[in-house]
């Protein structure tokens, strides 16, 4: 049985396809370098068209007419106003563009009007380099580095210096370890369950946030800041799992970045990623679970604590709710044991 899988490694080749939905301009070629915030391609997801009917609009007789009567063709951009068609008859009248846009279709007697909107960028996500367009849809982006995968962000992208406030995956991040000699740094922290600590984190300013869990009261309040924040192990108050932890604290005082900017139903993860000169290789996103395997418990009295497969149990389980599964026996490291459904383990690799 297949569990998602997320990433804690020193060094593995970390290879992004950047696509989107919709039209967009692909603004980077095949070689270039790309740095974390750079935008490689403008976007509009969010199509809207009007359609008018010159014959109605105009008050034609017949098709011909007021094909005759339209004096754009398809592929146009117009401004608001521009006229489209023109009666030729004593009462001429005109029909014009409601909004900007574009000439999509001129279909028998209508023009089928695609409306122009901002555009929204599409960001590289990490220092990388582009070695595939794909036309139409976005690129691909590959670079050697630590790679550090959380389960929740904010949707922002950041980067800057890695510095540490905690000692230990246990430690809570408060106020008073939020000293100035960290503004500017993408800091590293424990569990946060005060909203004054964030705003401190915000005003110092931070360029970002690594946080083991955050309070669910506090997800509004992350929402508001303007950096990044990423959570390694979720919303409840367990410690930074030790894989995550000793990765990150010997990769102190180098250049970071932090890309909370995900997408679950693409299978996008928030992530840590850290530059290296030295090639990687893929990591697997198909592993089997198993004994030895390190997981981390995603649902039940369990959620978010790691543990260490001992076994898979033979045979179907009866859970406490009624329910009969599947289950492994986990060790975690106060040496309690459990038996956890398969379905409520994600693999650490």
């Amino acid at each position: 049985m297949n569990s998602t899988i997320y990433h804690t490694l020193a060094l593995t080749k970390i290879r992004r396809k950047r696509i989107f939905s919709g039209d967009g301009d692909i603004l980077v070629k095949v070689g270039q370098k790309v740095s974390p915030t750079d935008v490689i391609a403008n976007t509009y997801p969010n199509q809207k068209f009007s359609i008018l009917n010159i014959k109605k609009l105009l008050n034609l007789n017949n098709t011909e007419e007021a094909r005759s009567a339209i004096d754009v063709k398809i592929g146009d951009h117009l401004k608001a106003g521009t006229i489209i068609a023109k009666s030729q008859n004593v009462f001429s009248k005109a029909v014009q563009a409601p909004v900007d846009s574009e000439v999509f279709v001129i279909n028998g007697s209508q023009v089928i009007l695609r409306i122009l909107t901002d555009s929204e960028p599409l960001y590289a996500g990490f220092e990388a380099i582009v070695t595939e367009l794909l036309p139409e849809q976005g690129a691909i982006l590959e670079n050697n580095g630590v790679l550090v995968q959380g389960v929740w962000g904010n949707q922002i992208i950041g980067r800057g210096l890695l510095l540490s406030s905690i000692d230990f995956p246990e430690q809570e991040l408060t106020k008073n370890q939020l000293k100035i000699h960290f503004r500017g740094s993408i800091l590293l922290g424990g569990y946060c369950r005060d909203p004054e600590t964030l705003k401190l984190a915000s005003d110092l300013p931070l360029k970002g946030l690594i946080l083991s869990g955050i309070h669910p009261d506090l997800i509004t309040d992350t929402y508001k800041m303007q950096i990044p924040v990423i959570l390694l192990e979720g919303f409840s108050p367990s410690p930074m799992n030790l894989r995550a932890f000793n990765l990150l604290k010997s990769n102190e005082k180098r250049d970071t970045t932090i890309n909370a900017v995900y997408n679950k139903e693409l299978d996008e993860k928030p992530e840590v990623i850290i530059p290296v000169g030295t090639e990687g290789l893929l990591p697997s996103e198909n592993i089997t679970i198993k004994p030895g395997l390190v997981v981390r418990v995603n649902n039940g009295k369990h959620r978010g604590r790691t543990a260490n497969i001992e076994r898979i149990i033979r045979g179907m389980v009866n859970l406490e709710n009624g329910i009969k599964t599947i289950c492994a026996l986990v060790n975690f490291s106060d040496e309690e044991q459990a038996r956890i459904p398969l379905a409520n383990l994600d693999i650490l690799e």
